[in-house]
């Protein structure tokens, strides 16, 4: 069956580009969902109406209160009861967001990144469990006014926190193995400082003084995608940023690293689903009105 490739922004409907993460409340009567992937981690809560849940080939039964934790291109797709509402909140984070927000003592992303083969997507919350994490949830369904961004990244923290508390419960985490981290969070942030060059996989085992294999088998292992896979998004996740502050196509692409112009006209459609031109319009017309209205 073929996937749906899906992007964490496509699906958001609080959160800016520029952010890293996106939350959204969902409510439909027997929705058609296909199996498809996404290019960020997920943590989705069953309020009601869920049947069955397949993640990357596990079948899960899905009652009301049921979390679930997702990593990056985990093949998924959820089957809702036809005869009820189907409701559900839903949070994506790039895994940029865990680098920015996690420390030493707290890992944010322990929950998806060392869940081990065999331990299960599902969290089976209690009823003080559900009445915790729904409340900040519902903190996304209104807009608080001023500091409402601080607010609303704080209650994200928590999210990721409580999951992780909820996970370390339940699960065996002495399976994961904690290989090399430090190394490849560097190579992460290496990464990070230098998308717009060329970073071939030996540049980086070079640096980072490990075999080419050694390097991608770690990064597979801790992010749960590829080294090129994750240059490609933040290349894009810059390309979006460029573009929405009114920047040029071509001038994005090579911002970007991108020095075949039509290439990167075929990514970013890949990855965002529009042309990088119908894009950049979009958020010029959106400024414009947003201008008018403002000097109304």
């Amino acid at each position: 069956m073929p996937f749906l490739f899906s992007k964490c922004a496509d699906a958001i409907s609080h959160a800016s580009d520029t952010r890293t993460f996106g939350v959204y409340y969902s409510e439909e009567q027997n929705p058609d969902l296909n199996i498809h992937v996404h290019d960020c981690c997920e943590v989705l809560l069953c309020l009601s109406g869920g049947k069955s849940f397949l993640i990357d080939g596990k079948a899960y039964d899905v009652n009301d209160g049921d979390l679930f934790i997702l990593n990056q291109f985990e093949p998924h797709k959820i089957t809702a009861d036809p005869n009820l509402i189907f409701a559900r909140f839903v949070l994506q984070i790039h895994p940029e967001y865990f680098i920015a927000n996690s420390t030493e003592e707290t890992d944010l992303s322990r929950c998806f990144y060392t869940r081990g083969d065999g331990i299960s997507n599902k969290i089976a919350l209690n009823d003080s469990e559900i009445a915790e994490i729904e409340q900040l949830f519902i903190l996304f369904r209104s807009d608080s006014g001023f500091g409402d961004d601080i607010l609303k990244n704080a209650a994200v923290n928590t999210i990721l926190v409580l999951v992780n508390q909820y996970f370390m419960k339940r699960a065996e985490t002495k399976k994961a193995v904690y290989i090399d981290d430090e190394m490849i969070m560097n190579t992460i942030f290496y990464i990070n400082a230098h998308f717009s060059e060329d970073l071939t996989l030996e540049r980086l085992a070079k640096k980072s003084y490990v075999s080419v294999n050694q390097l991608c088998k770690l990064f597979k292992k801790r992010f749960g995608t590829t080294v090129a896979k994750y240059i490609m998004s933040k290349r894009i996740s810059e390309a979006k940023k460029l573009l929405a502050q009114g920047k040029s196509v071509s001038d994005t692409a090579l911002a970007c690293g991108f020095s075949d112009y039509a290439n990167f006209i075929r990514v970013f459609k890949k990855f965002v689903g529009v042309s990088p031109g119908k894009y950049n319009f979009s958020h010029k017309k959106f400024n414009s009105e947003k201008n008018r209205i403002v000097k109304s």
